[in-house]
C-alpha cells in the first residue's frame, strides 16, 4: 500500500508525541489545560479517517468552534454541504464515568452550549481522554437532553453525557460511519428547525420575499416527506407508503421534483409488493407510473430527472417485451417443428425477438451515455430494473442469436454489472447491493454471464456489507428448493397466481373458469380428498359381469 510522504511524517510526529508524553508522565510532570488541549488535538487528528478534511478554527483565546470537518471522495474532491460539520474538541487527562462506566460525564458551560445550538450546521462534541488516548463523541445539535437542560436549567455549568459505545478508533470505519449517521440526522433536524423559523417569519415579509420563503419552506417540508417514505419502505409498510406517495403525487401545490421522487418510491414499492396480481393489470399500473415520471420530468426540466424517466420507460418496455417473448418462445416448443401451429407461432416469436432486441439496443446506448456523463446512480437503478429480464432474454438469445451477438451481450452485461456493483459498494448503496447480489446469485442465466467474484468485489469496496451478504446467502440457500418440496399452501398460491395471470381468478365469483380453479384448489391436498372433498360424488350403478 502506498503511503504519502505527508502521512508518513504525520505518523512519525504522532509516535514522537506519544513517546514524549510517556516520558513526561514518568517524570511526574502535570500538564496544564493548554497542553491537554494540544494533546487531544494530536490524538484526534491521528485517528481521524484520511478522507476527512480537518480545518482548524480555534484561536488563542479558545473562542469559537475548534475545527470544521468536510468529507471528500476517493478522488480527493470535497463532497459538499451535507458532508460538512463542526467538531468541538475537548481534552481531559482522566475522564469521569457514570452508570457503571456506560457514560462519560463532561461539564460544559451553559453559555457555550447555547452558542453551539445557534449554528446552522451540525456540531459534534468530542472528548479525548489523553491518558488512554480514547476518543468519545456525542451530538449537540439534535440532543434532546441538552436542549431541555439549556432551556430549563438556570445553572452556569451543565453536564453532557457521552455514551461509551460512541468511541472512535483508528481504522475502525464502522465507528466513524456511526458518527456520520448522527451528522445526517443533525442536518435533518436543522432542516425542520429552519422550516419552523421560516413559517414564523412569514408574517413580516413582503410578497416577493414571501414567495422565496414559500419555496424554501417547501424544500424543507418535502425533504421530510421523502425521509418518511424512505422509512416506510425500509419498514415494509407498503400500504402506508402507497397512501403517502399518492397524496404527494396527486397534490397540485407540490413541486414537480417532489412529485417525481414520490413516484419513484411508489414504483419501487409496487415492484416489491404489487397490489395487483393479474399480469395485464400490473403492466397497466407500471406504464401509468412511467407516464407520471415523464410528465414530472418535463415540468422540472433538469437532465437528471429526464434521464431517470427515460430509463424507467425503457426498462419497463423491455421487461414487458421479454416476458411476452419468453412465454411464446417456450409455448412454441410444445408443437412439432413441422406443424402449421409451430410455423405460425414461430413467425410471431421471431418478430417479438426483433422487438426485444431493438429495446435492448436502446438500453445499451443509454447505459453508455450514462457512463460517459458519470450518472452512475441512474445507471445502477437501470441495471437493477433490467438485470433479471436480460437473464431471461439470454435463454431465447442463445437459441435465435448469432454467436457474435451472444458473446457481445454476455461481455457487455458482465462489464455493466461489475461497474454498478463497484459503484454501489463504494457509495454504500445497500439497497442496490442487495438487489444485484440476489439477482446474480439466484438466476442461473446471470450466473453463467458473471465470471468475477461478486462477494469479493462488494466487500473489497464496502467491508461493512459482510453481515448483509451473509444474510442474503442464507436466503439464497433456503430459496433453492424444488417445487415439490414446497408446502401445500405455497403450491396452491403458485397455481392461484398463475390462474389469475391467465384471466381465471379463483377469487372472482363471476368468473366461470375461476370457479373451477377454486374447486381444484379447495381439493388440492390429496390427504383431504377422500374424507373431506365437498364436490366429490360417486356414481354407483349395479353392473353385471
Amino acid at each position: 500500500m502506498y503511503l504519502s510522504p505527508q502521512f508518513v511524517l504525520f505518523d512519525l510526529n504522532y509516535c514522537s508525541f506519544r513517546l514524549e508524553y510517556k516520558l513526561l508522565k514518568l517524570s511526574g510532570f502535570i500538564m496544564n489545560a493548554g497542553e491537554i488541549g494540544a494533546a487531544a488535538g494530536r490524538i484526534f487528528n491521528y485517528k481521524a479517517p484520511l478522507n476527512w478534511i480537518i480545518r482548524s478554527q480555534e484561536d488563542q483565546d479558545d473562542h469559537g468552534i475548534d475545527c470544521e470537518i468536510e468529507l471528500k471522495d476517493s478522488n480527493g474532491k470535497a463532497l459538499g454541504q451535507e458532508s460538512v460539520f463542526k467538531i468541538q474538541l475537548k481534552g481531559q487527562e482522566n475522564c469521569s464515568f457514570i452508570e457503571g462506566r456506560h457514560k462519560l460525564s463532561f461539564s460544559v458551560s451553559r453559555v457555550r452550549l447555547q452558542y453551539y445550538l445557534k449554528f446552522n450546521i451540525p456540531v459534534i462534541l468530542v472528548v479525548v481522554e489523553v491518558s488512554n488516548e480514547d476518543i468519545y463523541w456525542a451530538s449537540i445539535t439534535d440532543n434532546q437532553e441538552i436542549l431541555e437542560k439549556v432551556q430549563d436549567s438556570s445553572t452556569d455549568t451543565l453536564t453532557v453525557h457521552l455514551p461509551v459505545e460512541n468511541k472512535l478508533e483508528r481504522n475502525d470505519s464502522a465507528a466513524f460511519d456511526k458518527l456520520l449517521v448522527a451528522v445526517k440526522k443533525c442536518w435533518d433536524f436543522l432542516s425542520l428547525r429552519d422550516l419552523k423559523l421560516a413559517v414564523n417569519n412569514c408574517k413580516t415579509l413582503q410578497p416577493e420575499a414571501l414567495n422565496t420563503c414559500i419555496d424554501q419552506v417547501g424544500d424543507a417540508l418535502f425533504k421530510a416527506y421523502h425521509l418518511k417514505l424512505d422509512q416506510l419502505l425500509l419498514a415494509g409498510s407498503f400500504n402506508d407508503l402507497y397512501q403517502q406517495a399518492s397524496d404527494i403525487i396527486q397534490s397540485r401545490i407540490v413541486p414537480a421534483k417532489d412529485r417525481f421522487l414520490a413516484t419513484l418510491y411508489f414504483d419501487y414499492a409496487f415492484k416489491v409488493a404489487p397490489y395487483k396480481q393479474v399480469k395485464n393489470e400490473k403492466i397497466e399500473e407500471q406504464l401509468k407510473l412511467c407516464e407520471l415520471l415523464v410528465v414530472f420530468a418535463r415540468e422540472q426540466k433538469e437532465s437528471a430527472y429526464r434521464l431517470t424517466a427515460i430509463a424507467k420507460v425503457r426498462s419497463s418496455l423491455f421487461n414487458f417485451k421479454v416476458e411476452q417473448l419468453h412465454a411464446h418462445h417456450h409455448s412454441n416448443e410444445n408443437f412439432k417443428s413441422d406443424s402449421f401451429e409451430y410455423l405460425c407461432m414461430n413467425r410471431e416469436v421471431h418478430q417479438q425477438y426483433h422487438d426485444a432486441c431493438a429495446q435492448l439496443q436502446k438500453i445499451i446506448n443509454m447505459c453508455h451515455r450514462l457512463v460517459s456523463i458519470s450518472q452512475f446512480n441512474i445507471l445502477a437503478d437501470l441495471m437493477c430494473d433490467v438485470a433479471l429480464s436480460i437473464g431471461m432474454f439470454k435463454t431465447i438469445h442463445n437459441a435465435r442469436g448469432s454467436n457474435e451477438a451472444i458473446a457481445f451481450l454476455d461481455e457487455w452485461v458482465e462489464k455493466m454489472l461489475h461497474t454498478v456493483l463497484m459503484y454501489s459498494s463504494v457509495v454504500s448503496e445497500r439497497r442496490k447491493i442487495e438487489l444485484l447480489y440476489l439477482m446474480v446469485n439466484s438466476q442461473s442465466e446471470l450466473k453463467t454471464i458473471v465470471k468475477f467474484d461478486v462477494r469479493y468485489l462488494i466487500l473489497e469496496h464496502c467491508p461493512s456489507a459482510k453481515e448483509l451478504l451473509d444474510a442474503l446467502d442464507n436466503v439464497i440457500a433456503n430459496k433453492d428448493k424444488p417445487f415439490f418440496e414446497a408446502s401445500i399452501e405455497e403450491q396452491k398460491q403458485f397455481f392461484a397466481d398463475m390462474a389469475k395471470n391467465l384471466g381465471m381468478d379463483p377469487d372472482d365469483p363471476a368468473s366461470r373458469e375461476g370457479r373451477f380453479v377454486a374447486i381444484g384448489l379447495a381439493n388440492y391436498d390429496p390427504t383431504n380428498v377422500i374424507g373431506h372433498c365437498e364436490h366429490m360424488f360417486v356414481d354407483y350403478r349395479p353392473r353385471g359381469r
